[in-house]
């Protein structure tokens, strides 16, 4: 067990334990040693009594024996027997035979004798005889047993006192031996349980306190070698982060290489190159050569070869092969490994894979290739284009300018300003500023705040306007390296500008102001007067049978009788007052400040002008006339919308009383159930739009042929505030072209179709009537764009339809407005085409896509053979510019077929379909998306 387990007995308790056997064993054999001398002595002793028993029994048994007195002889014997230590007696005679005997029967047998008196330790009783002699001559045998009590005794004893005195003395140098052993040990205890630390990695570990003996030294070495250990294992667990670190987090497959071209170590990045574990590296045949392919394998082996002479390498490009078959392109460096003693002990070789790197090379190659073509075409495009450039330093002097700077700032073109300083190029130009000291404070102001400044104009006195815009300019550092200056001849652009305000707000035919620029000034006029409490005066006129002029003599006639109007009206007006065309033959002058008088008297001219104009159409000279209406404010009128109906029912008044004539608003003559019908709808289309009583019914458009379901028309319905009746559009539309309230209705209707659409993808488009008053809204083709985009529906299904009589007496605005529509995305029709066949040739200047039949035309058409010949003549112009036709009013059987006949496109009508609020078209489950 001592020797199983040495590494759990201290070595104090082995020493102790050592000596007490040692101790032990030299008691056992002082013992022996003891018993062996006792044991002789006390075989002399017996021997020394047995001799000195025989000539004592001689002389005593000798004499009896010769006379043969066997009572003296048994006397003696059993005298003996009783006094002397013996055991037994017996005498024999010359010939063996027994004469007497005391402790021994006569049957028992003669014990043998005993071999030897030097071993007593064994036998109870010392066998032994003597020889009867007299005179030399043997008479008899005496055998005798002697007890060895006694030297048993004696030898027990001297046993004990051996035993007692050995164990004593075992037991005393016992606990010295323990003592002085954990003393000596003690020490040593302390320095193993440190060295079990120190072997744990706890080199904090107590160790002995030094003093002058072995174990101090041993201790204060120990305790310096443990300093010097934990510095060490320090520097080896940082070495070994970092060589982990480098080893297996290092991106390149990493390799070390004996002498003898065996792989014995790989880092963990063959796992993402190759697809191998570094195990698995270490288990294939040949590794790395292996994995090259085999074309590029005899090279590499010869380099290999190479580097395990010791050389040193890098950039050596071969094709590797990954675990899936797929080859890429490496790179290799390799560096010879030494040991301490400048051993050789192989390579160590970095792959990595430059596949994307070579990629990224040509990539970059041809995008500088790309980036010089391009810089030469940037410089070619700053010389080229028009914006002057100007880059200017963080010191404030020219690193960049272009030909377009030079030109703007009248400069020589060869001119070369390249670190001039910025203040001396602008005081060496031959421009002349209306403002020269704000230009230069704004030029220092951007030198110094170095920042992006919006645009700031600068007058030139020769009539040239031009802005500068400055942009700081940073490298990737968010280094300032300098201002980019953007310089812009505007001058175009401001008239441009101009122009399209003017036309924007002016009447493209006769150049006056339009009804947009009219609302703005009229609500202008009237807060000016209610501010001032002054009155102010709005006159309505047209010309008396107009329309006439267009149908005898044509549009071309009619637009010169316009533009000759308002010729002459313009110069009858003060420059205070404003004269405004509002479509058609329709105008109105605005009269701030203006008395009864005042404007009575502007009226009186105004159709007295109007009669004197001599017209020559077709060799004959005509005049026209005009009635002219008239709206005091705040007499008339409280708002801007009443003193326009107003003003318009004074015109009207006018007409009765026989035309040619001016009329001051009476509500004694507004009294008629026309006007007072007007009046009261114009309020009551307001409560409509703001309670919602508005609401759209829908019929459907088809092919004439195949009488498929092509679109649908929304037409607008009422619905009577008491009744809950519909009102018919008839009764109200007028009504709403005459004021304001017919753009809200058409923005209104727009707004609900949108909605539907975009509710109901599956649902077909939906054309929607616009007023001719929509020409005046310049905004609402953007209007219609936006809430396309905003609420996600394709331009494509909406149909915008404005009317012929609408768009032909206005051609030009007309033009522009169908142009802006188209540029929404949106088809355009025109409608109730052929109402006006005067209108007819312009169709080649009108944009649109769809033109609709008049159902005039449609109505009775199997039986009106005029109207055939008018359809098909329409037909074939409409084909032949390219656009599609529509006949309304369809409402038989036999109006579709004659229609489908005559080529006609699409129809729409009672017999085909009737309007309803829900059409199955849009609201069906089928154009919901849902499931039926």
């Amino acid at each position: 067990m001592i020797l199983a387990m040495p590494w759990r007995i201290p070595l104090w308790a082995r020493i102790t334990l050592a000596t007490f056997i040692v101790e032990g064993v030299m008691l056992a054999a002082l013992l022996v040693g003891h018993l062996r001398h006792t044991e002789q002595i006390l075989g002399a002793q017996a021997d020394a009594r047995i001799e000195s028993l025989r000539p004592l029994l001689n002389s005593a048994l000798a004499g009896p024996l010769v006379q043969r007195d066997l009572g003296a002889i048994n006397e003696i014997i059993a005298e003996a027997y009783r006094s002397d230590g013996f055991t037994y007696l017996v005498l024999l005679d010359g010939n063996g035979r027994r004469l007497a005997a005391a402790g021994l029967t006569a049957d028992q047998p003669l014990p043998p004798l005993s071999p030897s008196l030097k071993n007593l330790a064994g036998a109870p009783v010392l066998h032994a005889h003597t020889t009867l002699n007299v005179g030399g001559h043997q008479y008899g045998d005496l055998r005798f047993g002697l007890s060895t009590e006694f030297f048993q005794n004696a030898r027990q004893e001297s046993i004990r006192i051996v035993v007692f005195v050995g164990v004593l003395g075992m037991t005393l140098s016992l606990f010295v031996l323990v003592l002085v052993g954990y003393w000596l040990t003690r020490g040593l205890s302390q320095l193993t349980e440190a060295s079990h630390a120190i072997a744990d990695g706890n080199f904090d570990a107590r160790l002995p306190e030094s003093s002058a003996d072995e174990v101090g030294q041993l201790a204060a070495a120990f305790q310096k070698m443990s300093h010097q250990l934990k510095a060490r294992m320090a520097e080896l667990k940082d070495s070994e982060q970092r060589f982990f670190a480098i080893a297996n987090y290092t991106y390149d497959l990493e390799l070390w290489i004996d002498p003898q071209g065996r792989t014995i170590w790989v880092n963990p990045s063959a796992e993402r190159v190759l697809g191998l574990s570094p195990e698995d590296c270490m288990k294939t045949p040949g590794f790395p050569m292996s994995m090259i392919v085999d074309s590029d394998r005899a090279e590499a082996q010869s380099r290999f070869s190479e580097a395990l002479r010791g050389s040193t390498g890098e950039g050596f490009q071969f094709r590797m092969l990954r675990t899936d078959g797929e080859s890429f392109l490496a790179a290799v460096n390799w560096h010879p490994i030494f040991g301490r003693d400048t051993e050789f002990l192989g390579i160590r070789a970095s792959v990595r894979d430059i596949s994307e790197l070579k990629r990224s090379e040509q990539r970059a190659l041809e995008y500088l290739s790309a980036t010089k073509a391009e810089r030469a075409r940037l410089m070619a495009l700053l010389s080229a284009m028009n914006l002057g450039v100007l880059f200017v330093g963080p010191e404030g002097r020219v690193i960049y300018h272009n030909p377009a700077f030079n030109q703007l700032w009248l400069l020589a073109t060869d001119q070369d300003l390249l670190g001039v300083d910025v203040h001396q190029v602008f005081s060496q130009s031959e421009c002349k500023l209306v403002d020269a000291p704000g230009f230069m404070a704004h030029v220092n102001f951007l030198l110094t705040s170095r920042e992006t400044s919006e645009a700031f104009e600068i007058p030139i006195k020769d009539g040239r306007l031009a802005n500068i815009l400055s942009f700081p300019v940073f490298e990737r550092e968010n280094d300032y390296i300098g201002l980019l200056w953007v310089f812009e001849d505007i001058t175009g652009e401001r008239q441009t500008a101009e122009q399209l305000l003017y036309l924007a707000e002016r009447d493209s035919l006769t150049g006056l102001y339009n009804r947009h620029r009219f609302q703005i000034e009229l609500e202008r006029m009237l807060q000016e007067s209610a501010r001032n409490t002054i009155s102010a005066a709005l006159l309505f006129f047209d010309l008396d049978d107009f329309k006439a002029i267009n149908d005898h003599f044509g549009h071309k006639a009619g637009d010169a009788t316009l533009i000759r109007v308002a010729g002459e009206v313009s110069g009858l007006t003060r420059r205070h007052e404003m004269l405004f065309r509002l479509g058609g033959d329709e105008f109105a002058i605005l009269m701030p400040n203006a008395t009864e008088q005042q404007a009575t008297m502007l009226a009186e001219r105004v159709v007295r002008a109007i009669a004197q104009i001599p017209f020559r159409l077709e060799g004959q000279v005509m005049h026209i006339s005009s009635s002219v209406g008239i709206a005091l404010f705040p007499t008339h009128a409280a708002d801007q919308e009443q003193l326009v109906i107003r003003a318009d029912s004074a015109m009207y008044q006018a007409k009765q009383a026989g035309k040619n004539a001016w009329r001051l608003y009476s509500a004694d003559l507004d009294q008629t159930p026309e006007i007072v019908n007007r009046l009261s709808w114009n309020e009551r289309l307001g409560r409509a739009l703001a309670a919602n009583l508005f609401e759209l019914h829908y019929q459907g458009v088809y092919n004439a042929q195949t009488r498929e379901l092509l679109h649908v028309e929304a037409l607008i319905r009422l619905r009577d505030e008491d009744t809950g009746e519909l009102v018919s559009p008839g009764l109200f539309i007028p009504i709403a072209e005459k004021s304001n309230r017919i753009l809200e209705i058409d923005r209104w209707v727009l707004l609900q179709a949108v909605r539907v659409l975009a509710s109901n993808p599956a649902a077909p488009p939906i054309a929607v009537n616009l007023s001719g008053r929509s020409f005046d809204d310049p905004a609402l083709p953007r209007f219609i764009a936006d809430l396309l985009n905003a609420n996600g529906v394709q331009p494509s299904r909406m149909i915008i339809e404005i009317t012929e009589t609408a768009a032909v007496s206005d051609l030009a605005d007309a033009e522009r407005f169908i142009e802006a529509l188209k540029l929404t995305g949106c088809s355009v029709c025109l409608d109730d085409f052929g109402a006006g066949f005067a209108s007819f040739a312009y169709l080649k200047h009108i944009r649109v896509d769809t033109i609709k039949l008049d159902g005039m035309f449609i109505r009775n058409l199997p039986h009106d053979h005029e109207n055939q010949v008018f359809v098909r003549g329409m037909v074939e112009v409409a084909r032949g510019l390219g656009k599609t036709t529509v006949a309304e009013c369809v409402e038989d059987e036999a109006t579709l077929k004659l229609l489908a006949k005559l080529g006609v496109d699409k129809a729409q009508g009672y017999f085909l379909d009737r309007p309803q609020a829900n059409h199955p078209a849009l609201f069906s489950a089928h154009a919901t998306g849902e499931k039926a």
